[in-house]
């Protein structure tokens, strides 16, 4: 885009909070472009307002002389100048949005990108060449090395390159969650846990004929080489198979007291306290919508309607919801009984979680370990204040002086087939930690998925206040 149709859009787009909804109606209109940016005198951005916004406001029968940022997302997805196109289209796709606000370092609007701006046919050759830069990685980085590239790069996986990209190993997701679980230091290179042998197509391969090897090795990724072993491109399950879909329904658990945060829970049910200018079950539910997840139960018991009320049956929210009130309190497994069973795996996540944990990566990891529940965990540390004293006996045989120790905590976040329901007893309280014992007690196999994504119970009131601060800064 040149400065000039830069300039045009946004003298269209850009309106002042304070204008009213039917104002900012009548821009939306007139622009076409199915959102405004909210910014003050200075250019910083303040918000973004979509046309969804006021869909929403229109049930919510709000008051067209209101303020427009009062329903505007006051935390909109940004990104920061420079960014490349591949980038901002990859951050698009992982959010479900079509517009996408860039600042510059004062916060202040650089451009605004729309995903319609990507045309219909992508530059394929642009964007595998920027894909080969992100997933790249010496085989000598370290693995927190690799952690905040693979982060970044959202492909799941990385490729271990020599020089001139020769191809020495295949880096997954699951690789580094069995490192974290063993207890492996992050600083040891990523390729003592890569595989150093990755199934690789020839450029020669069809679509289909990469899809069916990929199929046979139950892989998401394949690098493709030259006969010399040498990187051309970087494929994922999703580049071939555009259409599949996740075959995972989710539980979200909402029904608590959130006694803990009492005076805040008195009126409203800690799932609706607001983070940021959302509820935090709308981010939960949010979030699984961005991972392919169509069809949610919620357990309710404490305030329901409040919740009822609020997403009705989820089709303004892009999920199919379903309400399972609970008159007396079933505890985290006891309400999944009463439920129709799914044909396939479903999660169940806690109701006053925070996390950006890729449930797609869970299912796959649930699957290739032959798992009835896999339970999400999270790597706790606790210093000790005092000098640690070791003895056999009465003679000392080591001293640490305030030593942390570290620790694996149920994060509150679970994948169950469908036959782990039958451990459930019928009509009583029954927690999930009731459950994963009987089903280690009958010698069922439950596995751990280590948490290395942002994650929050948000349980107490220096917690709550975490996750308004962690909003601000961009974190969730």
């Amino acid at each position: 885009m040149n400065n000039v149709e830069q300039t045009n859009r946004f003298q269209e787009l850009i309106v002042s909070p304070d204008l009213s909804i039917a104002e900012a109606v009548a821009r939306l209109d007139k622009a076409g472009l199915g959102a405004l940016l909210l910014c003050d005198s200075g250019g910083r951005l303040k918000g973004l307002l979509a046309d969804g916004d006021v869909r929403r406001a229109i049930l919510q029968k709000k008051s067209f002389d209101s303020p427009c940022e009062t329903i505007a997302c006051l935390h909109p997805i940004t990104v920061k100048f420079p960014v490349l196109s591949a980038d901002a289209l990859r951050v698009m796709d992982r959010h479900e949005i079509d517009h996408l606000p860039v600042l510059d370092g004062d916060g202040c609007l650089h451009d605004f990108i729309l995903r319609r701006d990507f045309g219909t046919e992508r530059d394929q050759t642009a964007n595998t060449q920027q894909r080969l830069e992100s997933v790249v990685i010496l085989p000598s980085a370290s693995i927190a090395e690799a952690i905040v590239r693979l982060n970044k790069a959202g492909t799941g996986a990385l490729v271990l390159c020599n020089d001139n990209r020769f191809v020495a190993g295949l880096l997954t997701d699951g690789d580094i969650r069995r490192a974290i679980l063993k207890g492996t230091s992050m600083d040891t290179a990523c390729s003592t846990i890569a595989s150093t042998k990755p199934v690789v197509v020839p450029p020669s391969f069809s679509r289909d004929e990469t899809l069916k090897l990929m199929n046979q090795h139950d892989i998401n990724h394949v690098p493709v080489v030259d006969s010399e072993n040498r990187l051309l491109e970087f494929l994922l399950r999703r580049d071939l198979a555009v259409n599949v879909t996740v075959e995972l329904s989710a539980v979200i658990m909402a029904g608590g007291f959130g006694k803990r945060l009492l005076p805040l829970t008195e009126r409203v049910p800690k799932p609706m306290l607001p983070v940021g200018d959302r509820p935090l079950l709308e981010l939960t539910i949010q979030q699984l919508r961005r991972s392919g997840i169509r069809d949610v139960s919620l357990t309710t018991h404490y305030l329901p309607e409040s919740i009822v009320d609020h997403f009705g049956d989820g089709q303004e929210f892009g999920v199919r919801l379903n309400y399972l009130k609970e008159d007396n309190p079933m505890g985290t497994a006891g309400g999944l009984k009463r439920m129709k069973r799914p044909a396939n795996p479903f999660l169940v996540i806690n109701g006053d979680i925070l996390t950006g944990v890729p449930f797609r990566e869970m299912l796959a990891y649930h699957r290739k370990h032959g798992a009835i529940l896999t339970v999400g965990v999270r790597k706790y540390d606790v210093q000790v204040p005092f000098g640690v004293v070791e003895c056999e006996d009465i003679y000392i045989t080591r001293l640490q002086e305030k030593p942390s120790l570290g620790f694996f905590i149920n994060a509150g976040t679970y994948l169950l087939e469908p036959s782990a329901c039958d451990y459930i007893p019928d009509g009583r309280p029954f927690d999930m930690t009731d459950l994963i014992q009987k089903l280690l007690e009958a010698g069922r196999p439950v596995v751990s998925f280590p948490i290395m994504e942002y994650w929050l119970d948000v349980g107490r009131h220096e917690d709550y206040q975490k996750a308004q601060d962690d909003v601000l800064k961009g974190r969730i």
